[in-house]
């Protein structure tokens, strides 16, 4: 779907009543939008008894950005509720040339960062040991890598490095794009250098490979953004996870630096520390694991500070325009996401040495 189709919410209600009815080869169901964020526009569908409701989900698209996010989530899905994992959407229909999808309604709440509780961390390690499960029958379908997916940390290093070529690149107006040169040329990038060092050490001391990928058998399926800021929990206190936009093969490592670090989650460090141990526990035939982990944390870190900056990127920008239900403030969005690259910088630097969130 051509992203100036979405100009409008009138006629972009209109779309997706006309589409759905097509899709679901059914009398026309009234669209409302929610607002959901991310990278897509979202509207429930519903009857005028609310009796029956559906979502339907437009997906991003531009000529400057490769990832095809409506096929990568529609068949995770599929693939998914093919093998009994039902605490996901229910892919209903898709329309590929408008791209977008319908799914069933999940009725829920978000989960708020004050209401996740310990309990929520033990269901959402055993929902990623659901997944590793499946790794064997998931070789024999078409999955790819998940979005941003590193199986070397030489990889990793390199993620970073084209990142922040990219933001090097960007020339714009305003205090916020002179902090922004200053932050990348005199903090960011000298301590990328100083983290790869300190990184190939670490490998070298824990006979690690710097440069060789992990292999087939040690990766993992995984959402890749996966935390409870895409999850809604039910009235009988199931938790469903939403948003598999990026799903794939991951290293382990990765999934669950992650999930510690992603900024739409405030988990305490107990927390952190249980949902670590609980992976370790899942994947404990992959003794190397706690010191991989060890090696790539901070890069990752740096790797998420680069990520906050996204916003500086045009098309980064109209994509979080695009899923955004009203509009934004360019500058002051880019003044905060600057911000959080720093705060969390500026902790990174302090205490990339030792890992956390290890138990003993």
């Amino acid at each position: 779907m051509d992203t100036s189709l979405i100009t409008e919410d009138n006629q972009t209600i209109a779309l997706a009543e006309d589409l759905a009815a097509k899709m679901l080869k059914r009398g026309r169901l009234r669209a409302r939008r929610l607002d959901r964020g991310g990278n897509a526009q979202v509207f429930v569908l519903e009857t005028s008894g609310e009796t029956l409701r559906y979502v339907i989900k437009f997906y991003f698209r531009h000529p400057a950005d490769p990832r095809d996010r409506l096929e990568t989530e529609f068949s995770s899905f599929s693939f998914l509720w093919g093998q009994g994992i039902t605490n996901i959407p229910r892919p209903v229909a898709v329309n590929r040339k408008e791209s977008c999808a319908i799914y069933e309604f999940i009725e829920g709440e978000k989960i708020l960062p004050a209401g996740i509780m310990m309990g929520d961390i033990k269901h959402a390690v055993d929902f990623l040991a659901h997944l590793k499960k499946l790794n064997t029958i998931a070789r024999s379908s078409p999955i790819a890598p998940a979005s941003d997916a590193c199986f070397s940390i030489s990889a990793i290093v390199a993620g970073i490095e084209g990142r922040l070529a990219r933001l090097t690149k960007i020339k714009g107006k305003g205090q916020e794009y002179e902090e922004l040169e200053s932050f990348l040329g005199e903090d960011f990038k000298p301590f990328l250098g100083i983290l790869t060092l300190w990184a190939k050490e670490q490998c070298s001391k824990q006979h690690i490979s710097f440069d060789s990928e992990i292999s087939g058998e040690e990766r993992t399926l995984s959402p890749s953004d996966f935390g409870f800021h895409n999850a809604l929990r039910g009235r009988d206190g199931r938790i469903v996870y939403l948003d598999f936009e990026y799903f794939g093969w991951d290293d382990p490592a990765k999934m669950v630096v992650d999930f510690l670090l992603h900024p739409a989650m405030t988990l305490s460090e107990s927390m952190k520390k249980c949902f670590t141990q609980g992976i370790l526990d899942v994947f404990k035939e992959n003794k190397g694991l706690i010191n991989r982990l060890r090696v790539v944390y901070p890069l990752h870190a740096l790797k998420w500070c680069a990520i906050f900056l996204n916003e500086f990127v045009p098309n980064d920008f109209s994509r979080r325009s695009f899923a955004a239900a009203n509009p934004l403030d360019a500058s002051q969005v880019r003044r905060q996401q600057l911000l959080k690259a720093k705060n969390l910088y500026s902790k990174i630097q302090e205490t990339y040495e030792v890992f956390p969130y290890a138990i003993g």
